[in-house]
């Protein structure tokens, strides 16, 4: 009788203690995964995150004219012209940098042209002819800087920028009436400033 008690005292133990270790193995091995996909999933969010503001924030504009390297140069929105004109090795010996604004902002698809020196008229070589006096009170739109346009009646610092910008975008005007492709230059507008302004 002992040795039939002994005996299952021995497999009762043994039994457990398979249970106990069955237990603690499917406890170890079924909460990991869990950890790793969220893990996993983060990493992820964390990657596409990044991607999707680098693609918004990238634009081409093209240079042409007086620079070192012209070409067409892929830059951040929002870039001033001087951070595009350095990117192409700067302005060479021959640009006219009075004419060029350095501190318009870029936007996609736009062209940058660096006239070279004496390439565009200046107004005092026009309005020095038989001492005439007409023309010394207009300020040539195709010379003028942001300060000039902003003594023009009407005009202020926003809309001396657009003036520039128009330019610098499109090349010279051909004429004064070329004005009114600027946004917010109606036809009241240019009837105020063509007595004041020229094409040189």
């Amino acid at each position: 009788m002992q040795t039939i008690i002994e005996k299952y005292r021995t497999i009762l133990v043994i039994l457990v203690i398979c249970g106990i270790v069955l237990i603690a193995y499917v406890l170890k091995t079924s909460s990991p995964p869990i950890e790793e996909d969220s893990i996993a999933a983060v990493t992820v969010q964390q990657k596409k995150e990044p991607e999707e503001v680098k693609t918004v924030d990238k634009v081409y504009v093209d240079v042409k004219g007086e620079v070192v390297r012209p070409g067409l140069y892929e830059v951040r929105q929002g870039d001033r012209l001087k951070f595009v004109i350095d990117r192409a090795g700067g302005f060479t010996e021959q640009a006219d940098k009075k004419v060029i604004n350095l501190a318009v902002k870029v936007a996609d698809e736009m062209m940058i042209y660096v006239p070279r020196i004496g390439e565009i008229e200046t107004p005092p070589q026009i309005s020095a002819l038989n001492g005439s006096e007409p023309s010394k009170d207009k300020i040539n739109i195709n010379t003028a800087s942001q300060e000039e346009f902003e003594t023009l009646p009407g005009i202020g610092p926003a809309k001396a920028s657009s003036f520039v910008q128009y330019r610098e975008e499109n090349g010279p005007f051909s004429s004064i009436d070329d004005i009114k492709n600027i946004s917010g230059i109606g036809e009241k507008t240019f009837e105020k400033l063509k007595e004041y302004i020229s094409v040189q």
